[in-house]
């Protein structure tokens, strides 16, 4: 496996040291976790883009879509299916000035 070199500010150093040993692990295991995970997030968020990219090239392309009422019904039967209940959000005060 080849070694890449990381330069650690000494007080992110410090926090690894005590979390990875808080949770039973090495150092080097958080590190390799945590970067695991970020390479996941990155590539789940850049294929949401890209869909979202797609989707909206084909609604400026005047392909059809899916009205919002009808999602919102396919969304609700999905929730039932599941068991559970949609929630209405809480409203919250405008940040206009």
């Amino acid at each position: 496996m080849p070694t890449t070199t990381l330069r650690l500010e000494e007080s992110l150093r410090e926090r690894i040291a005590r979390l990875a040993g808080a949770m039973n692990q090495t150092p080097h295991s958080f590190m390799v976790d945590a970067l695991a995970q970020k390479a996941d997030e990155a590539e789940w968020r850049l294929g949401v883009q890209r869909q979202a990219q797609q989707r909206d090239a084909a609604l400026q392309a005047d392909e059809p879509g899916v009205e919002w009422h009808e999602m919102k019904t396919s969304l609700r039967e999905r929730l039932a299916a599941a068991g559970k209940k949609p929630t209405r959000p809480a409203a919250c005060k405008s940040h206009r000035a």
